[in-house]
């Protein structure tokens, strides 16, 4: 089944200089529709195909299902995940390709486990945004693994790093924006930039 993109998304990339290929189906009436995930993880096998957000509200039950799916599997501990994220993965997914469902690594990680692999891996952050719910590694084409990387990174909406090693992933987060390759990383001061931002909005 091909995928359809509404006309918000599409406007929304065409300001950011995305091409859009060949879709009719861009020029649907934007509203009522839904927002569905298809997600696999590659760690646990386990599989979730869920509707999150439905006629202009999310789905309380199925976030429950998304937090459960993407809790910290070393710890087993879970977190409200920020439904931001879940709109991105959302839309990342639109725009590519695949039809095949995102192939999750990591979501939500416990201060313990970010630790753990901060200390054995240059490539995590210590003060990863993986810790507040908000960012996921993934893959979907195999054949392509640099594909998610492209459209977050046209789309803007927070940090996305390339991850081009013997398992290749895509980084993805709905932090302050950002852009990586890795052995690059992505810049040290963004949880603190999006603590001072999220600061300056409560005396607002």
């Amino acid at each position: 089944m091909k995928k359809t993109i509404t006309r918000r998304t599409a406007l929304s990339l065409a300001t950011a200089g995305v091409a859009l290929v060949a879709a009719p189906s861009i020029l649907r009436a934007d509203a009522p529709y839904k927002r569905r995930l298809n997600m696999q993880s590659l760690n646990s096998g386990e599989k979730l195909n869920v509707t999150y957000w439905a006629d202009g509200e999310y789905i309380p039950d199925a976030l429950k299902h998304i937090d459960w799916f993407m809790r910290d599997l070393r710890t087993g501990e879970k977190t409200k995940m920020d439904v931001k994220l879940l709109d991105l993965l959302w839309e990342v997914d639109k725009l590519t390709p695949s039809n095949n469902p995102l192939y999750t690594m990591s979501g939500y990680r416990s201060p313990r486990t970010n630790a753990l692999l901060a200390s054995t891996s240059e490539g995590v952050d210590p003060a990863s945004f993986h810790m507040r719910g908000m960012a996921m590694d993934l893959t979907q084409d195999f054949g392509d693994p640099g594909m998610i990387y492209r459209v977050a990174k046209k789309l803007g909406r927070g940090g996305a790093g390339f991850y081009p090693t013997n398992k290749p992933f895509v980084h993805v987060d709905v932090g302050p924006p950002d852009t990586w390759v890795y052995p690059q990383k992505g810049r040290p001061d963004r949880a603190a930039e999006y603590d001072r931002a999220r600061t300056e909005e409560r005396k607002g």
